[in-house]
């Protein structure tokens, strides 16, 4: 009798132990499961972000306009000037400014030419808000290939008005444009300051005759010279190319060979 107590109580004990063992089981299992869709969702991530298409659109800032620089044409296979260059071309002309915003390209250099009613009122340095889409989908651009450029030059521009004497300073309005466009840049999209310089030539540097309206509103301008890592240029474009400009005569387009090598033409 005593001996089948012993066994009952012996069987009872193993029953339990094998509860708890069942129960430690489906814990386990419940437990690499959860594990398993956490490292899917993770790994999703992960591989997203490593794209360039997410991180840039959410990460960055802010005013990327209708679609990202990353979504566009999706993640490249090789960040260089050139696909740069793409960007930004296929987007001023997805965007029909190719009348306001001008781009080429040579060699290792991107050059963009805005005129300044598209950025700016007139006599003035605040961003119109309508610019923001624009400059925002530039901003993207430029961050997600921040490793591949030396230095992006941003030169402000006016025009020669003939008035005697004016309340607002070619020279201040100039410069103070360019750094609107450069400080743009950093507090939207946090591009390297070290790697922006800033221009204000005011009215030195025509592209157009000054004695007609017309001339007068394409000299009114901002442009951004984008030198990239291969390129030894890294400095002031128009302090180191005397003689493309002078009193006397104006470049017929004023395009990025013009600008970059002395008596070139424009091809892009």
């Amino acid at each position: 009798m005593a001996r089948r107590k012993r066994d009952e109580d012996s069987g009872g004990t193993w029953l339990d132990t094998y509860a708890d063992m069942v129960t430690l089981l489906l814990t386990f299992f419940v437990v690499l499961v959860g594990m398993a869709s956490f490292e899917t969702e993770t790994i999703d991530i992960l591989i997203r972000s490593f794209s360039g298409t997410q991180a840039l659109a959410e990460g960055a800032g802010g005013a990327g306009g209708a679609y990202s620089a990353g979504e566009m044409s999706g993640a490249d296979t090789e960040l260089n000037m050139d696909t740069l260059y793409e960007k930004i071309k296929d987007y001023i002309e997805s965007q029909g400014m190719e009348a306001s915003v001008s781009i080429s390209k040579h060699e290792d250099i991107v050059y963009i030419r805005f005129n300044s009613q598209i950025l700016f009122e007139p006599d003035r340095y605040i961003l119109v808000n309508e610019a923001k889409p624009l400059l925002g989908f530039i901003g993207e651009v430029l961050k997600m290939y921040e490793e591949k450029i030396r230095v992006i030059n941003v030169c402000g521009h006016t025009a020669q008005t003939g008035r005697v004497k004016s309340e607002v300073s070619d020279w201040r309005l100039s410069g103070e444009r360019a750094a609107t466009v450069a400080m743009f840049f950093e507090d939207d999209w946090n591009i390297d300051k070290q790697k922006m310089i800033t221009f204000g030539y005011g009215d030195n540097y025509p592209i157009a005759d000054n004695a007609t309206e017309p001339g007068r509103q394409q000299n009114r301008r901002v442009e951004l010279v984008i030198v990239g890592e291969e390129s030894l240029m890294n400095f002031d474009v128009y302090g180191i190319l005397g003689g493309i400009f002078d009193s006397n005569q104006f470049p017929t387009s004023g395009g990025a060979n013009e600008l970059l090598t002395p008596g070139g033409a424009s091809t892009n």
